[in-house]
């Protein structure tokens, strides 16, 4: 099974989904969960619906 993967204008693009901890956007940065929001270098926080519509696609990282 594949990587899960999230759209701005698909399922998932609100709330993100129980256990995912990273996702990578399309330009290939890492972005990981602490607390309620996300991050890719641990200064700028945003939120998940702010991910998907800004960075999106998103594919989940193992």
């Amino acid at each position: 099974m594949g990587a899960r993967a999230w759209r701005p204008d698909g399922p998932g693009s609100f709330q993100a989904p129980a256990g995912v901890t990273a996702v990578t956007d399309r330009t290939g940065r890492r972005w990981t969960k602490r607390g309620a929001r996300w991050t890719a270098n641990g200064t700028k926080f945003i939120r998940w619906r702010v991910l998907v519509a800004d960075h999106g696609p998103l594919t989940e990282a193992t």
